[in-house]
């Protein structure tokens, strides 16, 4: 069973990672030969049936997905759906005071027909009206496809989406939504009353981040957790604590089943069954489960959970590496697409590990156990942190020693109980939610303090590969084995090539530059590195104050490549899809050299960009300002700081968002000296840029367009496209290709890579 179980798991999570899908008949064929091969009794046979029935079950799901995904010429158009709020919606507000509610829509009627086919999607209200789980609606919408950024070292977003069954996004505005009907009092109870906890603990008179903390333990609720806290938390290494996952669930579960193994012992006398602690465990982990919204994390750890219990009930306690492979099954039989997320690795991952810590601490007094499975967990965080995230926090594992129990036996136990008494119309749920909040209260004002002393100094980058990855993984789950030694020193040296200090000023070698339009959506951002030294133009749109790309796009790729400070920095102008990200870049990533366009905006120790200044890197790059002048009161887009950049005999030019007016100024004043072999598209491609004249003098050979898929915007113009696939010979796009990498190495051809082009998957 095991082998055939196996296979079963390697089939499923292979297809996840396939560029493109077979059709059905394919399915039907690897289900046959399955089935056939079951037949046999030879355990690789076994093993080949699993695996290919495991294909035929991730083709299946694969292919449903994409005939609900949107069809192309729908997106955009103005469509007309109704159908029932199946989500706690998620409440923020935009820079200008908007607010704003992101919920999940379970479509019962879309028209037109011809665009029917998504069944969940992902909506955004800007309006008044306050949704709530259960409700039904109508609403105008104007959808796209679950479309994501595809830059190396982010979060995949539509990976995301896949593994959530969002077939769809859209935006609604607040003349365009009307309801149809109240929410059935018996349905969806468990969002009601996750709503009615939210609205309850956002109103108790705590810090506005303990208020958080409290809305994420509780009900999963992460709308007020701004990116601020969350890059706070990340510092020390306990922002994981704040999504309900199997850390909750199993901390819940333990609770109740000792309170089973109590009211088992109570009730010997009376003949109690001994699956009462087991089923009181998996009860009160589905209830909690229930209160979070049934997330992707709490399903898997539910799933997990019960496998173990119905195998302990079975009386299969010995094989628990059978159980946590069922409960792999289990996951990925009822989400295949579950194995995209770096959860369900570091889940089953983590149980595996402590399963084979156990087969070693047998016999050791209790807190030696604690202590041990402590260290070896963090430790194992180095070559998993590694791996998915490119780096960890120093202060981790002491935050954790502390923060772990503190939340598993302090705050949501005593949250949770404040919760019910709260439903229950008790006047002690006050007293408990202060209770709960009491050690949140004193922890983070030491936390900003510690984060405040200089600014990321907790964070550490690991940039080894998979082999030093494979490598100290092997070496933590060896040191546990007692005796043998001299295999344990040598196994202490296998994550050296982790951890040991690097250059991270040379990325590249010494004769490279590469150029990195990065996928920022609506805005704009590229990085170009030679020699050690970096230089980025724009940093991406955004919130300021809140999420921006700088956050999430540009400093993970940057201490990706183990960048620590910059060459120069220069921001076009102070537009938001510009300059969002500038403070939070500064704050992490000192500037030799700051210039600014426009209004000196978020830079306050930079200087205006001039034209004619000009500078040089020792590998031979040449940049020089064609734009401003000494003007005095330009229109922000005709501000734009505008950059030449010669590398090895290319030529590339960064135009910011200047307008055919300015283009022209520029063409009458620089003449040749704007001819370019790549071009950045002016203003993302808006009917206001790219004129005729001005393309005619740049004579770009390559045109890149840095927008956002299906922007409201329409940026690009049909006009300008076509007016810059006469003037290149390739246009383009970093919505569809995702970050473009342009890689010069003196004497070869110009390498070109898209990065969603490496990435593609069929899902994507």
């Amino acid at each position: 069973m095991r082998s055939w179980m196996s296979g079963l798991v390697v089939g499923i999570i292979s297809v996840g990672w396939w560029p493109a899908l077979p059709g059905n008949f394919f399915t039907l064929l690897a289900s046959l030969a399955g089935v056939l091969s079951l037949r046999q009794g030879q355990r690789g046979a076994k093993c080949f049936s699993g695996l290919l029935l495991g294909c035929a079950l991730g083709m299946a799901h694969g292919n449903a997905l994409l005939q609900h995904r949107l069809p192309e010429s729908c997106v955009g158009s103005a469509l007309t759906l109704s159908g029932e709020v199946v989500s706690l919606p998620r409440r923020s507000e935009m820079p200008d005071g908007t607010p704003r509610q992101r919920f999940e829509l379970l479509v019962r009627n879309l028209q037109p027909l011809h665009c029917a086919g998504p069944r969940r999607v992902l909506l955004s209200y800007y309006g008044p009206q306050a949704m709530v789980p259960g409700e039904h609606w109508r609403f105008v919408v104007q959808l796209k496809k679950p479309w994501g950024l595809a830059n190396p070292g982010s979060f995949n977003l539509q990976s995301w989406f896949a593994q959530t069954g969002i077939d769809a996004r859209g935006t609604v505005r607040r003349d365009q939504a009307r309801q149809i009907s109240a929410a059935n009092p018996f349905y969806q109870a468990h969002h009601r009353a996750r709503a009615r906890i939210s609205e309850r603990i956002s109103g108790l008179p705590l810090d506005a981040d303990v208020r958080a903390i409290l809305q994420a333990l509780t009900v999963a609720d992460k709308s007020g957790i701004d990116s601020r806290l969350w890059s706070l938390l990340q510092q020390f290494g306990v922002n994981h604590l704040l999504v309900i996952s199997g850390l909750h669930i199993g901390l819940v579960a333990a609770a109740a089943y000792l309170i089973g193994g109590s009211l088992q012992r109570l009730g010997a006398c009376m003949g109690a069954n001994r699956s009462l602690p087991g089923l009181c465990a998996l009860l009160m982990a589905g209830a909690y489960a229930a209160l979070a919204g049934f997330s992707l994390a709490t399903q898997r750890a539910l799933y997990m959970l019960a496998a173990f219990i119905f195998a302990d009930l079975l009386g299969r306690r010995g094989r628990a590496s059978g159980n946590l492979l069922l409960a792999a099954a289990l996951v990925l039989g009822l989400n295949p697409l579950a194995a995209l997320g770096s959860g369900f690795w570091l889940s089953f991952g983590a149980v595996a590990a402590l399963l084979w810590l156990g087969q070693w601490q047998r016999g050791a007094g209790r807190v030696r156990r604690v202590a041990g499975t402590h260290v070896f967990m963090a430790l194992l965080m180095l070559p998993l942190g590694a791996w998915w995230f490119a780096g960890g926090s120093l202060a981790a594992a002491p935050a954790n020693l502390l923060m772990i129990p503190l939340l598993g036996v302090w705050v949501v136990p005593v949250a949770l109980l404040a919760s019910v008494c709260f439903l229950l119309g008790s006047s002690m749920e006050l007293l408990l939610w202060q209770v709960a909040a009491w050690p949140l209260q004193h922890i983070l004002p030491v936390a900003r303090w510690l984060d405040q002393l200089s600014p990321g100094w907790m964070y550490w980058h690991l940039q080894g590969g998979a082999v030093a990855i494979f490598l100290a993984a092997c070496a933590v789950l060896l040191l546990v084995i007692p005796g043998a030694k001299r295999l344990r020193l040598i196994a202490a040296l296998f994550p050296l090539p982790l951890v040991l200090p690097h250059d991270p000023r040379e990325p590249l070698p010494q004769e490279h530059t590469r150029v990195t339009v990065l996928d920022v959506g609506q805005g704009t951002a590229v990085l170009l590195q030679a020699g050690g030294r970096v230089l980025l133009y724009d940093t991406g749109g955004g919130d300021p104050a809140g999420s921006n790309m700088a956050r999430s796009v540009i400093l993970p790729l940057l201490r990706r490549r183990g960048v620590d400070s910059l060459d120069t920095l220069i921001v076009s102008h102070p537009d938001l899809d510009h300059a969002a990200g500038v403070r939070d870049v500064l704050r992490l990533l000192p500037a030799a050299r700051q210039l600014y366009g426009g209004a000196q905006g978020a830079m306050p120790q930079g200087r205006p960009c001039l034209a004619g200044e000009s500078w040089s890197w020792p590998g031979g790059q040449i940049f020089q300002i064609l734009s401003p002048a000494m003007e005095t009161a330009l229109p922000s887009n005709n501000a734009s700081c505008v950059l030449s950049v010669e590398i090895d005999g290319y030529r590339l030019l960064l135009p910011g968002d200047i307008e055919g007016s300015r283009e022209r100024q520029l063409v009458r004043y620089w003449g040749e000296g704007l001819l370019s072999d790549w071009l950045l598209a002016a203003h993302h491609g808006s009917r206001t840029s790219s004129s005729q004249t001005f393309l005619k003098m740049v004579r770009p050979d390559l045109v890149v367009l840095s927008h956002g898929y299906a922007n409201r915007f329409g940026h690009p113009h049909p006009l300008v496209m076509q007016r810059l696939q006469v003037a290149a010979d390739t246009v383009i796009g970093t919505a569809a290709s995702g970050a473009l990498e342009f890689t010069v190495v003196p004497g070869q051809p110009l390498s070109i890579s898209s990065y969603r082009q490496e990435l593609r998957r069929y899902w994507m």
